[in-house]
């Protein structure tokens, strides 16, 4: 005759075999996640669609409207209205360097006193901009020219995977616009002799 009541004890043990395993394995991959870092192409951070084994967000939205959207960066969308650069990330084709509502906060007194003045508002916003997208000729060499004039340096470390724009760190995934590339850094980054 066949006991047609399972032993609760027996589900008991097995939910809590199923749930430690699900706990270890989670623990495991985010412990492994920064490791994952090191297999991003040197490239994906500038043209994160081209590599599609790396990670990017994706907007039908062109990069003003993608930015106003993301309250990360409400302080770089006021800033681009003031120095009207919102109305250009509308059309055109850019890559921008997005420093992020912290990233604004932390710019010494000195500095964003500097930084205030309208003819240096549009120089440094100017300076996260990139016309069209990043090529791999630009990581290659080490630089990229910005609509400002000069250029943003860009070290890549491969061991770490880590990509260095001046002193800002460009924070993976970035995210395609409609009309160009938006890379979130972690710092305000300033032209030469500013």
């Amino acid at each position: 005759m066949l006991n047609k009541n399972r032993n609760p004890l027996i589900s008991k043990n097995w939910i809590k075999k199923l749930t430690c395993f699900v706990g270890i394995a989670g623990v495991t991959t985010l412990i492994s996640f920064p490791v994952l870092a090191k297999f991003y192409s040197r490239y994906a951070l500038f043209q994160p669609s081209a590599y599609s084994s790396v990670p990017y967000r994706n907007s039908n939205k062109d990069i003003a409207q993608t930015l106003i959207q993301d309250s990360k960066f409400a302080n770089l969308v006021g800033e681009l209205k003031q120095a009207g650069l919102l109305d250009t990330l509308k059309q055109g084709e850019y890559t921008i360097f997005a420093p992020t509502d912290k990233a604004f906060n932390a710019l010494p007194k000195d500095v964003f006193k500097r930084y205030s003045q309208s003819e240096n508002r549009t120089k440094v916003l100017q300076y996260h901009l990139v016309a069209g997208q990043i090529t791999k000729e630009n990581v290659d060499s080490g630089a990229v020219k910005t609509i400002e004039g000069q250029p943003v340096k860009i070290v890549v470390d491969d061991s770490s995977g880590t990509v260095k724009l001046n002193d800002a760190i460009g924070k993976y995934p970035s995210t395609v616009a409609k009309n160009g590339v938006i890379i979130e850094v972690d710092k305000v980054l300033l032209p030469s002799e500013f």
